[in-house]
């Protein structure tokens, strides 16, 4: 288990997440990367910059991902979860 934190950078600087999530492990990391990209794409004016910096409790930036990308992601997650859900 660990704490993260998922700032947003864009060009105009950096946004810094001050609650962090607790999270089991890396996929849930991961897919909470993805979760809090659709999220965000749904409330926010999405720039072509924007990116997550997710960093651990030490302040250690672990992973970054256009915030873009993993809106996109997600929708081709649910997409193939529901094709699937359709072959049964």
């Amino acid at each position: 288990m660990g704490i993260y934190y998922f700032h947003i950078r864009d060009d105009l600087g950096l946004i810094e997440d001050q609650d962090g999530i607790e999270l089991p492990d890396s996929i849930a990391l991961l897919m909470e990367v993805i979760q809090s990209a659709d999220e965000f794409a749904r409330e926010a004016a999405i720039r072509p910059q924007m990116r997550f910096e997710v960093a651990d409790a030490a302040g250690r930036t672990v992973l970054m991902t256009p915030v873009q990308q993993s809106s996109e992601s997600w929708a081709l997650l649910a997409s193939l979860s529901v094709a699937a859900g359709s072959i049964h």
